[in-house]
């Protein structure tokens, strides 16, 4: 039989539709999303879920039918977070030059990865490849349309490759799991080597 951890196809959380059902789901996400930053998705059980969330077991089941589907509902709640900060930030930097814009992006995406914890911890979580393809095509979309609108602009095949290696970029202090200095550090880092390479192409 294969695990959930494997399964490629996620089973679809039940959607409440009365507040109250609304108001259980968040709790029971916000519990999850805690667990598996503090002890990983694999570590974490459905009855630890359900009782950090003050929940029964069987009312977490009732929304999740597996611990995958869980992690799934968070992702896409942390996904649609992150497509409106790029959605705000094109708003934002019209006008800007590349260096600039990238100063911004990683301002901000620094920002969301530190309040969405489990976003990072679960972004390589097996699940459902169809809507994680689509994710990434949007995420790569938003970022190169960023750089597109830049003054001056950059060209599109430019913009398309920096929007691949942003995202790749941000990945690199994610693995420094409990050292928020030498995180920082590094994410400093890796804001000035793109903004300095920016400014040398406009020069």
């Amino acid at each position: 039989m294969a695990s959930e951890k494997s399964s490629a196809t996620v089973p679809q959380p039940r959607a409440p539709q009365q507040k109250r059902g609304r108001d259980r789901v968040a709790a029971l996400m916000a519990a999850a999303a805690e667990l598996f930053v503090e002890k990983g998705f694999d570590a974490t059980t459905m009855t630890e879920i359900a009782a950090k969330a003050g929940a029964a077991i069987g009312t977490l089941y009732l929304f999740f039918p597996t611990k995958q589907a869980v992690a799934q509902a968070i992702l896409a709640q942390n996904a649609e977070a992150l497509s409106a900060e790029l959605d705000d930030l094109r708003d934002r930097t019209q006008g800007m030059s590349a260096a600039e814009i990238a100063d911004w992006l990683f301002a901000r995406l620094g920002a969301f990865m530190a309040g969405h914890p489990a976003y990072s911890a679960l972004l390589d979580l097996p699940g459902d490849d169809g809507w994680r393809r689509a994710m990434r095509g949007r995420r790569r979309s938003q970022i190169a349309t960023l750089f597109a609108a830049a003054d001056p602009p950059l060209p599109a095949g430019q913009a398309e490759r920096l929007a691949v290696i942003v995202p790749q970029l941000m990945r690199i202090p994610l693995t420094l799991i409990g050292e928020k200095r030498l995180r920082d550090g590094v994410l400093e880092e890796l804001r000035l080597m793109l903004s300095r390479h920016l400014e040398a192409g406009e020069g």
